[in-house]
């Protein structure tokens, strides 16, 4: 009996040291992302506020939000020309950084097609995911600043286009998914046409979050 109580010990100790080695789990942070901010994504928030100067975007910083990494307001709602709108929310309306760098960097592509303004419902809001009418225990991009759900754009000779009405026969609104993508900036852009069951009536946007190299780049 004494020589078995060793051994159950050992057994012990191996299978709490081998949980201790499970990497942790965290809710749906970007890859390399931590909470609280790392090093390196605050050096990432760091400069993207530099590229956000450059682009001549005025910004403020917002109080500190939950897992928000670089909080900042846009005053104006204008990123290079083009508009963000809200439906029936009001402001000030707080983002991630490179939600704003991302838009910055695709809004004149944007208004050289012909769209003015992105009218949205939500940028920042803590919630899970919500997927095909289901919730997952998953942080939404929505959660962390990154995200924006776009119903309607407006043309540059004042036309809106409702997504859910317009998405199958709008060339420009097809135009703009493909830009978009094409870009580089954005991890996901979600539309009827690539997430019909779960985004039927808008679009989508979401950053992506570079650490350690510029956006656009792999």
């Amino acid at each position: 009996m004494r020589a078995r109580i060793p051994l159950l010990v050992a057994a012990a100790l191996l299978v709490a040291g081998s949980a201790d080695a499970r990497p942790k789990r965290h809710l749906n942070m970007p890859r390399g992302w931590n909470w609280p901010p790392s090093a390196e994504m605050k050096d990432a928030g760091l400069r993207c506020l530099s590229r956000l100067d450059e682009l001549g975007v005025t910004w403020k910083k917002a109080p500190p939000t939950r897992k928000v990494a670089t909080p900042i307001y846009v005053p104006s709602m204008e990123l290079r020309g083009l508009k963000l709108e809200p439906i029936w929310r009001k402001g000030p309306f707080v983002m991630d950084c490179h939600l704003a760098m991302a838009l910055a960097e695709v809004g004149p592509e944007l208004t050289a097609l012909g769209i003015q303004a992105l009218r949205f419902t939500t940028i920042h809001d803590y919630r899970t995911i919500r997927k095909n009418h289901r919730h997952y225990k998953i942080l939404s991009r929505h959660a962390i600043g990154l995200a924006m759900d776009v119903y309607e754009m407006v043309t540059t000779d004042g036309k809106k286009l409702v997504v859910e009405r317009r998405y199958r026969h709008s060339k420009l609104l097809h135009q703009v998914e493909k830009a978009v993508i094409k870009s580089g900036y954005f991890r996901a852009l979600l539309t009827p046409g690539n997430d019909p069951r779960s985004h039927p009536d808008h679009f989508h946007f979401e950053a992506a979050m570079p650490l350690g190299h510029k956006p656009g780049q792999s």
